[in-house]
């Protein structure tokens, strides 16, 4: 008997390795941002969207707003830090005097089905730079739902240089009560973070780690169904984005 339970056993389809691995929950992911998107904070997010996608495309932009990446760029623009990238194929790219793709060309080049912006710090000098770039954020969105993409915004983390810490909160519910109106999802980084830098602005390493740990985490749970999703579709959790019926990443 016992030898023919062995030869049973010998019998059945073993499991294998490939099996095992789920699919990526996307195809492609677009994320920009500015200079916190250079650093610590963007190599944390970035390094979490490769667990999730095929092809992930991460630009920065330093001092950049929404107005900056609306347009067709004609001439080189510079800054401190200017421009870093890195593209589908890990390869990365640094310039301080550069002439990048606006917003819509980076979408069109990148065809992402899910679309990640990490702006607002810099519209936070003053009340009316935050009125201005308004039509800019419904522009940005408005290309995003065009192609079909899902939308993700991450907004500001706490800062200590003035006056953009006290205009945050005004900027927070600004970028709140637009989003609120469109097909996107908001992500608060002022309520993760509490800010550790020298200029006011700038987070040391460990706190933009720590910042984009916990943003990856954020944008972990918006690819999750819901306890009782996962029960009545009897779903794996971790691979299926509740928006889509069909339980894949939305195009």
């Amino acid at each position: 008997m016992r030898v023919l339970l062995i030869l049973l056993f010998s019998l059945l389809p073993m499991p294998s390795k490939a099996s095992s691995v789920a699919p990526p929950m996307y195809e492609s992911v677009l994320f920009i941002g500015d200079d916190h998107v250079a650093g610590a904070f963007g190599n944390a997010v970035d390094a979490y969207l490769r667990t999730i996608s095929i092809e992930v495309n991460t630009i920065a932009e330093c001092g950049s707003t929404p107005a900056n990446w609306i347009g067709v760029r004609t001439e080189f623009q510079s800054s401190v830090c200017g421009f870093w990238q890195r593209d589908e194929k890990r390869r990365e790219r640094k310039s301080k005097e550069f002439k990048s793709r606006s917003f819509s060309e980076e979408l069109a080049k990148s065809d992402p089905d899910l679309t990640i912006i990490a702006l607002g710090t810099y519209m936070l000098k003053n009340e009316r730079d935050m009125q201005n770039e308004q039509s800019s954020i419904e522009k940005m969105v408005s290309e995003i739902e065009r192609i079909q993409s899902r939308c993700v915004w991450i907004g500001p983390p706490q800062l200590s240089k003035e006056p953009y810490a006290s205009n945050l909160d005004s900027g927070v519910r600004t970028l709140k009560k637009i989003l609120s109106k469109l097909h996107c999802d908001f992500i608060d980084s002022s309520k993760l973070t509490r800010y550790k830098g020298k200029d006011g602005l700038e987070y040391q390493v460990a706190a933009a780690t720590s910042w984009g740990a916990k943003i990856s985490r954020e944008l972990d749970k918006l690819g999750r169904p819901s306890p009782q999703e996962e029960q009545s579709l009897n779903l794996e959790p971790a691979f299926v984005n509740p928006s889509s019926p069909s339980g894949t990443a939305p195009r």
